[in-house]
């Protein structure tokens, strides 16, 4: 008996369908392979860098302003202690008007502007004594109004581009920050659990080493320049 081969089978390919499951699959692989790009966000400036940053550029960049108030000052005199002193202030149309009043104690500096408001009314308010010396440099040993020049300094610092960047500006044109951070309240507020005041600095702004921004038209109209800050 003669026995037929059977022919061999070949594996069946459909080769005219490969292009479109490759145009199918491309875009699928590409997709796969390529990575997201990620936006990178500078780090923030740490607190104790931003101190540092901040003690840095006032100790090599800031001036010194001296405050050029004059003002008369008197103790206040036994009688006068319990009583309500009124401070008064000028109204739209330009007439005296009672804006405060504070009770005189002890340890009060009855304070008084050079210049009167209005004919014989003056612009009068309390300071502590505490309060008055820092500004004025020495007390009041009278129970009658004399003249006292104003002995307070501030460091004034130009906000410039590089301490922006510094302090991690990301526009290169402002920054916040909080206030405890600058020299004056560093050291008594860094492990405060109240919260300071934050603040907006510009390019071009003046700020002190306590944290205000002070206008230029400020400061020369009511402080007079002593020179750059003396390098320690």
């Amino acid at each position: 008996m003669k026995m037929t081969k059977k022919p061999r089978c070949r594996p069946f390919v459909m080769l005219n369908r490969l292009p479109l499951l490759a145009v199918l699959l491309l875009p699928t692989i590409a997709a796969a392979s390529s990575e997201p790009v990620i936006a990178t966000v500078p780090e923030a400036v740490s607190s104790q860098n931003t101190a540092s940053v901040l003690a840095d550029a006032f100790e090599q960049s800031a001036q010194l302003w001296r405050r050029d108030a004059i003002a008369y000052a008197r103790l206040p005199s036994r009688d006068d202690i319990g009583r309500m002193l009124t401070t008064y202030g000028l109204d739209a149309a330009g007439k005296p008007v009672a804006i405060s009043q504070q009770e005189i104690v002890q340890e009060s500096v009855v304070v008084r502007d050079m210049q009167p408001l209005v004919g014989a009314v003056y612009r009068e308010y309390l300071m502590t004594r505490t309060a008055w010396f820092e500004d004025y440099g020495m007390m009041p040993d009278t129970l009658s109004f004399h003249s006292y020049q104003s002995l307070r300094q501030i460091q004034v610092l130009t906000v410039d581009a590089q301490l922006l960047s510094a302090l991690g500006s990301l526009d290169g044109k402002t920054v916040e920050i909080e206030t405890r951070h600058f020299p004056v309240l560093f050291h008594d507020n860094q492990d405060a659990e109240t919260e300071l005041p934050t603040i907006t600095l510009k390019l071009g702004d003046r700020v002190t080493d306590a944290g205000e921004v002070i206008a230029t038209e400020t400061l020369q109209e009511h402080y007079s320049l002593q020179g750059d800050l003396p390098k320690t």
